[in-house]
Order: C-alpha cells, then sequence, then structure tokens
C-alpha cells in the first residue's frame, strides 16, 4: 500500500511539473522577413519577427545536401522584433533561418517558428555598398522587409552590401571582403550621412574615403556610380544629432559626387524647398518611408537602365 501511495504521488508531480511546461510555453514566432521575394539575398541579413517578448534565439542553418550545418546561433540584442546579423554572407549557398522564444539563460520556451530560406549566389552585375538608407528599414520596418528598401522598387536586380550604421571609412574597409566576392559589374555608392550628422568625420574626410572607394573599383573592373546623399528633417529625428553645419557638408559632398562622371542626383524629388527631407517621405527624419525608397528606387533604376542597357541584355 506504501508503495501504491508513492506510485500514485510521482505520477501526480510528474503531471503538475508537464502541465507547468505547456503553461509557460508560448507559441512560436512568426517570422515577418520577405528575403525569399528579394532579387539577392541581403550580405548582412535583418531577421524579423512579430513582437511580443524579450528574449529569443536565432539560428541560421546551412543546407549541404541531405546535411545542415549551423552557421549562426545567437540572441536578439537589438529589439524585440528585429535582429541585424553582422556578419556578412558570401559563400555561395543555400540557407535558411528559424527563431524561438527562450529565457535570459538560453531555455527554450517555444518550438523553433518556420523556417525561411534565403539563397547566396555570385557573381551578381550590380551591387549597392551603403548604409541604412541602401541596407533598408525605418523606425516602423526592419531591413529585412521589401515596403522599405528601395532596391524593391527597383526593376534592375541588385545586391545589397549595406549595412545600417555604417561610415564611409567602414564602406572603404570593408571593400575587399564584401564586394569583390561578388565581383560586380556596376557599384552604386551612397554614403556619408552617418559622418556629418554627428561630426564623426569632415567633408573633405568623407570625399577622400569615397575617392578610396572609387580606386578601388577602377583597380578591379567595377563601375562606380555615385548617389547624391540625401537630406534630413532634423527636428523630428530621434538619431544622434549634433553637427549645425551638416547642410553645408552635405552641399560640398554632393558637388563631389556631381563631378563624376556616373552620378545621379536624387535629391530634387525628396527634398522641399528648404533643402530639408519632405516630411511625407520620412517617419523619422532620417530614413525615407516606403514613398521615399519608391522614388529612389525608380530614379536608381531608370538611370541604369539608360546607362548601362548593354548589361542589362
Amino acid at each position: 500500500m506504501k508503495n501504491f501511495k508513492l506510485i500514485i504521488l510521482t505520477i501526480f508531480l510528474l503531471f503538475m511539473i508537464s502541465a507547468n511546461v505547456e503553461a509557460y510555453k508560448f507559441n512560436p514566432p512568426v517570422p515577418t522577413t520577405e528575403f525569399e521575394k528579394m532579387s539577392y539575398a541581403q550580405l548582412y541579413p535583418v531577421y524579423s519577427w512579430k513582437q511580443g517578448l524579450n528574449f529569443y534565439q536565432i539560428q541560421v542553418i546551412r543546407q549541404e545536401g541531405s546535411k545542415e550545418i549551423i552557421v549562426r546561433d545567437f540572441m536578439n540584442t537589438e529589439s524585440l522584433d528585429h535582429q541585424t546579423d553582422r556578419k556578412p554572407f558570401t559563400e555561395a549557398g543555400e540557407y535558411y533561418w528559424q527563431i524561438r522564444v527562450v529565457d535570459k539563460n538560453k531555455n527554450p520556451l517555444s518550438d523553433w517558428s518556420e523556417k525561411k530560406y534565403f539563397y547566396v549566389t555570385t557573381p551578381t552585375i550590380f551591387a549597392a555598398l551603403g548604409d541604412s538608407i541602401t541596407h533598408g528599414g525605418d523606425k516602423f520596418h526592419s531591413g529585412g522587409q521589401l515596403s522599405c528598401q528601395w532596391e524593391s522598387y527597383c526593376n534592375v536586380p541588385i545586391k545589397n552590401l549595406a549595412l545600417s550604421g555604417d561610415i564611409t571609412s567602414g564602406m572603404l574597409q570593408r571593400f575587399d571582403r564584401d564586394v569583390l566576392p561578388f565581383r560586380p559589374k556596376v557599384l552604386i555608392i551612397m554614403g556619408g550621412i552617418n559622418d556629418i550628422r554627428t561630426s564623426f568625420a569632415t567633408a573633405d574626410e568623407v570625399i577622400k574615403n569615397f575617392v578610396a572607394i572609387r580606386e578601388k573599383c577602377i583597380e578591379n573592373n567595377i563601375t562606380p556610380v555615385f548617389i547624391t546623399m540625401i537630406s534630413m528633417y532634423p527636428s523630428i529625428m530621434t538619431a544622434d544629432f549634433s553637427n549645425v553645419n551638416w547642410q553645408n557638408d552635405r552641399q560640398k559632398i554632393n558637388q563631389w559626387i556631381m563631378s563624376n562622371h556616373y552620378h545621379l542626383d536624387i535629391n530634387p524629388q525628396l527634398e522641399d524647398s528648404e533643402g530639408l527631407l519632405k516630411l511625407e517621405y520620412t517617419v523619422d527624419g532620417l530614413h525615407p518611408n516606403a514613398e521615399g525608397k519608391k522614388i529612389m528606387g525608380e530614379l536608381i533604376n531608370d538611370y541604369l537602365q539608360k546607362m548601362f542597357p548593354n548589361l542589362l541584355k
């Protein structure tokens, strides 16, 4: 009788433990990235999901036939609903990412989400080097969604080599690692806004970095296409901003950009009468919204089709 009671008690405790585990178990997160709709995968993917909790574990798996290799395994540190991958994907292949809810010690609290696939291919004819303006996203959208990437509105397939928060010296520093593996024929270059909004670099230093990037392009038989730096609307910005002379710096940089044979000035359609980014095209004063990105993408598309018809056949 004593053993029977012990068995009953053990079964009851196991049931309660199981019930508690189930009670604290969450549904798998729902990914919101749209990698499968992009012409090319981002060099630095931005993984996003529907927000709700604090801690998530993200894995990226490389498919090699029937074999699967985990190439990334980390927790979210950037946001509750998105995370930028700061390691570039330069090796061709098939990948997928998945996410699950965890506690702060990385103990799982949900099953893995559905798998979201992306593919890395080389070479590419057109590529774009830049910061978050090119990488994608704004205050309300992550960079892994189509609506806030100007590349989405460009009929010419473009490999996104941009990285949010980048400065021109960073673009120069990562050129060999991030650009050369894809061997583009044409490289679209747009940056400098992070340099000048906080006086991190002077206009002359930005121009010097652009000159070095141009030289690297020429050395590697890549045609550099410079896009003018867009304006800002500082009074609604939440990002760091301290340079009261930013308009003068931007004008000097843009004058140099427009001295290059291959360049495109996208500002006339984006600026108001005071030379600021139109409020209707931004929600945070720094990044163009979907409508602004659409204008950018269409202008760049028209320029590439006009200047490089032989590469589009």
